[in-house]
């Protein structure tokens, strides 16, 4: 028991000594996060250049709301998987892949149509799960009883 104590105080002294961080605590470990981002974008990716006509059903109803709660969803898991990561490079990863998915819509395969409402409404998405991250990070610090995952 005491080599156990020991050597969980040696480590936290180790990362002191090299001016890293302890873990913080999280929900998904970094891993998870990853793995589940990694599948939401192909999923949106799938879903959005199904071919098909205008006006289709949504998954919650209304287009728009699609696009910010599939893009607040994408950032949380971006910030979870990466949370050491600047926000503003992020930001302009996901808003780039929204553009990329837009484009591809345009094609004619796809038969859709490109939208500047489907773009701004992404990033609204982005910003909304980037805050989200940023609250639920403020929230695990103060968490006692939450374990810690890297």
């Amino acid at each position: 028991m005491g080599q156990k104590s020991s050597n969980k105080q040696s480590a936290h002294s180790r990362q002191a000594a090299n001016g890293s961080q302890p873990r913080q605590r999280t929900l998904l470990s970094r891993r998870e996060a990853r793995l589940a981002l990694l599948a939401a974008l192909i999923l949106i990716t799938i879903l959005a250049l199904i071919p098909g006509t205008e006006g289709r059903p949504t998954l919650i109803g209304w287009d728009k709301l699609d696009h910010v709660t599939s893009f607040a969803a994408l950032a949380l898991l971006a910030r979870a998987g990466w949370p050491m990561a600047r926000r503003a490079p992020t930001a302009v990863a996901l808003f780039g892949y929204g553009i990329a998915i837009e484009l591809g819509q345009s094609t004619d395969f796809v038969g859709r149509t490109a939208s500047f409402s489907d773009l701004a409404a992404n990033g609204v998405g982005i910003v909304l799960g980037l805050a989200l991250a940023f609250w639920l990070a403020r929230l695990a610090r103060t968490m006692s009883w939450l374990p810690r995952r890297g």
